[in-house]
C-alpha cells in the first residue's frame, strides 16, 4: 500500500473514532441531566389537611419534571388562573409524594373537579407543601345564628344534605338521608362560609333522628315558626348546645285577649314569663342545673315561635327530705314530726321508694311524683297515723306547695284526717 493511502487511512480512522467517542461522550451527559425517583408512595395523612392552591411558579406534568418523557398537562399560566379562581372546584387534592435523587419533592396532585392531574414540583421537603403548591383551607368558620332550633329543609332535592359542603372537599359525599322523614326539624350546631365563594353553610342535625346529619346551604334552610310554642335551648358557658325543650303557653299564662300567634312579643300577650323560666328549671338537661348568673335572652323581645337560651352548668346531686302537715277537720295545718308517728307509719316510711326525690341539685322537681307511688292509694305513704288516727294524704295542697321545689330543699307533705 503506497504511503499517501495508508497516511489518508489513519487520519481517515483516527477522525471517525474521534467523532464516535464525542457522541458517546455527549450522550453521556445528556443521561445524566435527567433525575431519577427514589421514593414514590401514596399520602395517608387526614384528607383535608391535603387541600392545596397552585401558585403558578411550576407546570404540572404527566410525571416529576425533571424525569426523562415528562409533558406538561398545565402550563405555569394556566396554574395561576386555576389558584386564583373564585369556584372551589378548581382546587387540588394530594394524595401521592415522591422524591429523586436530587432531593426534589413532587406531589402528584388532582383538581377537585378531576379535569387536572398530574406532578407538580413541592420543594425540598415532605413536612410541608412548597414549590408550585400552597396548602389551604376550603371552609372558613363562621358564627352560629341567634336561634339554632327548629328549622326545616327547603327542598330536599334541590337543597339536600352533605357530609361535607359539596366541592369543599375532593368528591364530598351526600349524606345518608334514609333515615329523614318529611317535617323533621333540625339543629343548627355548626357554621362555615366557602372561603372563595363566600357561601353560607349550616351543619345540622336531625332532631328527631341524630344520624341524619351533614351540611346544607343557608337557603336550604327554613326556621319552623310554631303558634303557641317557645324552644328552650341550653347552653353551656362556651356556647355549646347540650338539650332543647319546647314550652307550651297556656291559656291562664295569656292576658286577656291576647293571642298565642307565632311571631308575638311575649311581653305583650303574657302576664308573666315565670311560667316559661319554670318549665326552662324543669326541663334542664340531666346532669346540668339553670346558671342564675347568666342571662343569655331579653325576654323583653322574645316572640312566640323564637328561642329561649338558657345557660346551664353541671349539676351536683341532692336528695330532698320531708317534713309532714296534718290537718283534722277543718282546722289549719300542723306539723308533725316523725317521732309523732305510730311505728306502722314510721316502717312504710323507711321502706318506701324515694327516689324520685334525688336529681340534679336546684332543679325543679316534676310535680308528677306526688301523682304515683308511695303517695297513690294502697302504697307505702299515702296514710300516715299519728295518735291512733288516720290521715291520708292530701294532693291539692301538697302540689299547691310544691310547686318550685328544687332537688336538695325539703318537701312540704300535706294529710287530711280521713
Amino acid at each position: 500500500m503506497n504511503k499517501g493511502l495508508k497516511k489518508s487511512l489513519y487520519f481517515g480512522l483516527a477522525a471517525v473514532s474521534f467523532l464516535g467517542a464525542a457522541g458517546f461522550a455527549s450522550s453521556n451527559a445528556s443521561a445524566k441531566t435527567y433525575a431519577r425517583v427514589t421514593s414514590n408512595r401514596l399520602m395517608t395523612s387526614e384528607p383535608g389537611q391535603r387541600n392545596v392552591v397552585t401558585n403558578g411558579t411550576n407546570a404540572l406534568y404527566t410525571k416529576a419534571g425533571t424525569l426523562r418523557g415528562a409533558r406538561v398537562v398545565a402550563s405555569k399560566s394556566t396554574l395561576a388562573q386555576l389558584g386564583n379562581s373564585k369556584s372551589s372546584q378548581k382546587y387540588f387534592r394530594a394524595y401521592r409524594v415522591a422524591t429523586t435523587n436530587r432531593g426534589s419533592v413532587y406531589y402528584k396532585v388532582v383538581s377537585f373537579d378531576q379535569q387536572y392531574r398530574g406532578w407538580i414540583y413541592g420543594g425540598t421537603s415532605t413536612a410541608a407543601f412548597g414549590g408550585g403548591i400552597t396548602t389551604t383551607d376550603t371552609m372558613t368558620s363562621a358564627a352560629l345564628p341567634s336561634s339554632t332550633t327548629g328549622y326545616s329543609l327547603v327542598d330536599i332535592n334541590k337543597n339536600t344534605l352533605w357530609e361535607s359542603p359539596k366541592w369543599s372537599q375532593y368528591l364530598a359525599k351526600q349524606s345518608d338521608m334514609s333515615g329523614y322523614k318529611a317535617g323533621d326539624t333540625f339543629k343548627i350546631i355548626g357554621a362555615a362560609t366557602k372561603s372563595r365563594e363566600g357561601w353560607l353553610y349550616y351543619q345540622v342535625v336531625d332532631e328527631n333522628n341524630a344520624n341524619v346529619t351533614g351540611w346544607v346551604f343557608v337557603d336550604g334552610l327554613k326556621q319552623t315558626v310554631e303558634n303557641g310554642v317557645v324552644n328552650i335551648n341550653y347552653v353551656t358557658s362556651a356556647g355549646t348546645s347540650v338539650g332543647t325543650a319546647k314550652w307550651t303557653i297556656g291559656a291562664s299564662d295569656l292576658k286577656s285577649g291576647a293571642t298565642a300567634t307565632a311571631g308575638a312579643k311575649l311581653v305583650d300577650i303574657l302576664n308573666t314569663t315565670n311560667s316559661l323560666t319554670t318549665a326552662a328549671a324543669t326541663n334542664a338537661p340531666k346532669g346540668y342545673t339553670i346558671d342564675t348568673s347568666a342571662n343569655l335572652t331579653n325576654l323583653a323581645t322574645l316572640a312566640v315561635g323564637g328561642t329561649y337560651t338558657v345557660q346551664v352548668k353541671a349539676a351536683t346531686t341532692a336528695t330532698s327530705k320531708f317534713d309532714y302537715y296534718i290537718k283534722s277537720g277543718s282546722g289549719n295545718y300542723s306539723v308533725a314530726p316523725e317521732s309523732s308517728f305510730d311505728q306502722s307509719t314510721k316502717t312504710a316510711i323507711a321502706n318506701a321508694d324515694k327516689s324520685a326525690f334525688t336529681g340534679d341539685a336546684g332543679k325543679t322537681i316534676s310535680t308528677s311524683v306526688y301523682n304515683a307511688a308511695p303517695f297513690t292509694a294502697g302504697t307505702g305513704m299515702n296514710t300516715i297515723t299519728v295518735g291512733g288516727k288516720t290521715y291520708t294524704f292530701n294532693l291539692t295542697d301538697t302540689l299547691h306547695a310544691n310547686s318550685n321545689t328544687t332537688f336538695g330543699n325539703t318537701v312540704h307533705l300535706y294529710y287530711s284526717a280521713s
